[in-house]
């Protein structure tokens, strides 16, 4: 059922998207408002965007707040979690997106630079998770965005520490699937090449050749993305599982 028709299918519950602000997130959030939930927003470092989420989903009649945190430090996730506690109670649904690819040379590789790639992409949905269970009543969600540079036929030179990141999500997903069940389902999505707004900052001919080597013949959309999304928001049969959503790009396993 795609996003906003008649049956709304989460009506009266609280979502939390991190990473919201912009791309895969912000596509997740307001699919999620259209289909009854109050959504919050968070984002770190644009705020303006975050805000802008909101009031395009309240504008459509939805409903939605914006908390800014940054989620690479434990004690701010805490913090972001006593807020949604006091302001609504309980969490249904958390989607764990935040992240950000960094590339760089294999010399160019620090320690710094990989606890930044661990922190954003991996350590980030693995203190929220551990504080949205205390708030989540049986059957509730959690959705890990991995990509499919996790797996070991798709790396990509320059994403040492992104693929890294993402292969742990994929491993986290399932660990805590496990550790969960039956009262709470954990799954995550492995999005391959997706037309969002950093993508579309490529150059021309590099956007081709990427188009070309994914056999469906073009980009994956963030609208038909987030329905993935929302198919796993509301699913009782799923749990621990990886959705890879690239268009077939790694059955040519590049």
């Amino acid at each position: 059922m795609a996003c906003g028709r008649v049956m709304k299918r989460l009506s009266d519950k609280i979502a939390l998207v991190t990473g919201s602000s912009s791309g895969i997130g912000k596509a997740v959030a307001k699919c999620f408002a259209k289909e009854g939930a109050t959504v919050i927003i968070t984002s770190n470092s644009t705020v303006n965007k975050g805000m802008d989420v909101v009031t395009d989903i309240k504008s459509t009649g939805g409903n939605a707040v914006y908390y800014s945190a940054d989620l690479r430090h434990r004690d701010n996730v805490k913090s972001l979690f006593q807020k949604i506690k006091t302001d609504f109670g309980r969490l249904d649904i958390l989607v764990n997106n935040a992240g950000r690819t960094f590339s760089y040379e294999l010399s160019s590789v620090t320690e710094e630079s990989l606890k930044n790639d661990l922190e954003i992409n991996y350590m980030s949905a693995v203190y929220c998770s551990l504080e949205a269970i205390k708030l989540m009543k049986k059957g509730g969600h959690i959705i890990n965005t991995a990509s499919i540079r996790g797996f070991g036929s798709a790396c990509r030179k320059g994403l040492i520490g992104y693929g890294g990141a993402k292969a742990a999500i994929m491993h986290f997903t399932k660990a805590l699937a496990n550790e969960l069940a039956p009262d709470i389902y954990v799954n995550a999505v492995a999005p391959g090449l997706v037309m969002t707004e950093a993508l579309s900052k490529s150059s021309p001919d590099l956007i081709e050749k990427w188009k070309k080597s994914i056999p469906i013949g073009r980009f994956i959309e963030t609208d038909e993305l987030s329905e993935v999304y929302l198919f796993l928001a509301t699913s009782r049969i799923f749990t621990g599982s990886i959705i890879i959503a690239d268009g077939g790009y790694t059955l040519l396993e590049k």
